[in-house]
């Protein structure tokens, strides 16, 4: 009968204690599981059990974000974001001094745009820091007022990616990534304010501008990004500022996609020429000018000869003043295998000119695809044109979209 207690017991053991499959799994692993939680979550799993205790403070990824902390104890922002800077200090100032793969903020500054450098200031800190873990990736997402990023913090030799939005880049930003960031390949930079006149980098091979950059100085001024070693480059949803930037030392450059919106104040002939010459090696390029109209004078070369291109996509814009632009684009695509066109209602941009020759020839294009709504009214004009043009029916394709 004691035996039988005994076994009893056990089996009442085993049932109480279930085995514990997740914490028997090796410490690289659980802190690999951990990076997908937030790191304020990742902190919590502590109150798990003895074997989670520590293992949030080996974790490869810190993700914090000020929305995490909207608490029923913080009446308003000011206590959030008292809070949330509290716990980020102690998070940083808790965690084991091991490498980092990404730093993931998402911040709100709250207490005015007087001093911008004095309210920045611990964004700055906390980059700063973990940059000295060697963090091979930072991406800061910043709301309402603009972080002011103090230059000298970005100074790291393992820095390999950096996504910012919502910044004032002050003078001196770029030369600082270009010294002291010497392993940096992406850069992403969402509404933006850039200070520097000169963005240079030989290290950069990606670079994505998007939603608003605007450059600031000025009028006479005009900007120039020069990146020998870029591969892509996107600049999304427009610029804006006095003039288009001159784009320099692209020879590396294979795709480009760019929108040209109505934010440049002198967007001329002069500066549509300087701007497209610098993609000039590319072998795909995405190119929209949604600015104001623009007349170019008769015969004006404003379009480069683009020898590698093979894939171009263009939009409404180029089928506007009689095909102008479009066919200035094909006069100068010998290798083009590949046309997109994205046709809308209700554009109104265009550059129109003059023609001598309307004539053109691509002798290795492949295939024609035209995007469309299925009520569209410029499709019979476009395909007609094509048509006439030399291009059969069986390489012109068209999809529809809502």
């Amino acid at each position: 009968m004691a035996e039988a207690s005994d076994n009893q017991r056990v089996v009442s053991a085993r049932v109480s204690r279930p085995a514990d499959r997740i914490g028997a799994l090796p410490d690289d692993v659980l802190r690999r599981v951990l990076s997908q939680l937030s790191s304020r979550e990742a902190v919590h799993t502590c109150l798990l059990a003895q074997r989670w205790r520590d293992l949030w403070r080996s974790v490869p990824i810190i993700d914090v974000s000020f929305e995490e902390f909207e608490d029923r104890a913080a009446e308003d922002n000011f206590e959030r974001e008292v809070m949330f800077k509290k716990f980020v200090n102690r998070l940083l100032m808790l965690r084991n001094p091991v490498g980092l793969d990404e730093f993931r903020l998402e911040y709100i500054l709250t207490v005015g745009t007087e001093d911008l450098n004095a309210s920045s200031a611990d964004a700055n800190l906390w980059i700063s820091h973990v940059l000295q873990w060697n963090a091979r990736a930072v991406k800061v997402v910043n709301r309402d007022n603009p972080l002011e990023l103090i230059p000298a913090v970005f100074n790291s030799s393992y820095l390999k990616r950096l996504d910012i939005s919502d910044a004032t880049l002050v003078p001196g930003f770029f030369n600082r990534l270009q010294m002291g960031c010497t392993a940096l390949e992406y850069l992403f930079l969402h509404d933006c304010v850039i200070e520097d006149l000169d963005i240079f980098s030989s290290t950069l091979k990606v670079l994505i501008l998007s939603l608003e950059i605007r450059f600031s100085f000025d009028d006479d001024d005009q900007a120039s990004i020069s990146a020998p070693s870029l591969i892509s480059l996107s600049i999304k949803h427009g610029l804006s500022g006095a003039r288009l930037p001159i784009l320099n030392n692209m020879q590396s450059l294979k795709t480009a996609s760019v929108l040209l919106s109505g934010d440049i104040r002198a967007c001329d002939a002069d500066g549509i020429r300087q701007f497209l010459r610098g993609l000039s090696h590319v072998t795909s390029l995405d190119f929209c000018y949604a600015d104001t109209k623009l007349t170019m004078e008769k015969n004006f070369c404003w379009c480069p000869t683009f020898c590698n291109l093979i894939n171009l996509t263009l939009d409404t814009w180029c089928v506007n003043a009689d095909f102008y632009a479009l066919i200035v684009f094909l006069q100068n695509s010998p290798s083009l295998k590949k046309l997109n066109l994205k046709l809308e209602q209700g554009s109104v941009s265009a550059i129109s000119g003059e023609l001598e020759d309307r004539s053109f020839t691509c002798e290795q294009l492949e295939i024609v695809e035209i995007i469309c709504s299925e009520t569209s009214e410029l499709l019979p004009r476009v395909t007609r044109f094509l048509r006439d043009s030399g291009i059969r029916l069986d390489q012109i394709h068209t999809s529809h979209e809502n």
